[in-house]
């Protein structure tokens, strides 16, 4: 019958898959979720193993979601449009398996890297697989995270970066303060800024709260539960799997830190038709 149409359409065949996923988030525990997705990955990692360089294997990376060479291509690329060059100095808050290091080893010639994690055996996976690019550094970072990193020892509210003062020309984070809460994105902020040099940039992902994005209709994240009186999640249960900050909490906690907000690019998750990345990203410059 060349005029049939399925009764399951494309459309309708998305809305149940994203309803089942929805479901099993609330019927299978994380810890459970997690070890299945472990186990599916390593099946594909024996049919299909990684041979790039300084690429971790599927099942063993922990860092965020897409592919690990493009982001990091991506990435490094807005860098570079906001005036990244080879001979500065750089800092990348959490920087998990090097997904951000990868792709700057040969452009950093005279300039350095240096990345902190709170996962210890990312920053073991970087020594080893880094061990020949002397202007690069990884440190583990002992801070507490009740699902990364359980036995630290400080609080993120109260680590102290250890690195001097104006030290680096440009900080980055990516998907970084979309996990932490506010008192905790107050300090490390407050940090950044004390080691940047002045006019030193900082590239920061957010999910921003504000009146566009309040008014989304399909927002790829649902920012349904108030957290406090500046932030919501997506889940009371797991609130720190992703959390939304109000835009004008953000911009006094900018102003605090001596930052100046250079610009705001606007991501997709609220947004479909932005030319710019999933989660928003705010550029500071240290006054």
């Amino acid at each position: 019958m060349w005029g049939y149409k399925p009764l399951w359409s494309s459309a309708a065949r998305w809305f149940m898959g994203s309803f089942m996923k929805s479901r099993l988030k609330q019927l299978v525990p994380l810890s459970i979720r997690q070890e299945i997705k472990r186990q599916l990955l390593k099946r594909q990692d024996r049919r299909d193993p990684i041979t790039a360089p300084r690429v971790p294997p599927r099942a063993e990376t922990f860092i965020g979601g897409g592919d690990f060479e493009r982001v990091g291509d991506e990435f490094a690329e807005i860098l570079k449009r906001h005036g990244l060059s080879p001979e500065m100095e750089i800092l990348d808050v959490g920087c998990g398996q090097g997904r951000m290091a990868r792709p700057l080893v040969d452009y950093l010639d005279s300039g350095s890297y240096t990345g902190f994690d709170i996962v210890k055996s990312g920053i073991d996976w970087c020594h080893k697989h880094y061990a020949d690019v002397p202007n690069f550094k990884f440190e583990h970072a002992p801070v507490f995270n009740a699902r990364y990193n359980a036995g630290g020892t400080f609080e993120a509210s109260e680590f102290v970066y250890p690195y001097p003062d104006n030290q680096f020309d440009m900080a980055f984070l990516t998907s970084v303060f979309t996990h932490m809460f506010a008192k905790d994105v107050e300090n490390y902020l407050m940090q950044i800024s004390r080691t940047l040099k002045p006019g030193g940039k900082c590239l920061i992902t957010w999910f921003l709260v504000n009146e566009q994005s309040q008014n989304a209709d399909d927002p790829f994240y649902d920012f349904a539960f108030d957290f406090d009186a500046v932030s919501k999640t997506t889940t009371p249960k797991n609130p720190e799997a992703a959390i939304a900050f109000d835009e004008k909490f953000v911009r006094k906690l900018y102003e605090k830190a001596g930052l100046k907000i250079a610009d705001i690019e606007y991501g997709t998750w609220a947004r479909p038709s932005s030319p710019y990345q999933l989660q928003d990203m705010v550029i500071g410059v240290k006054i």
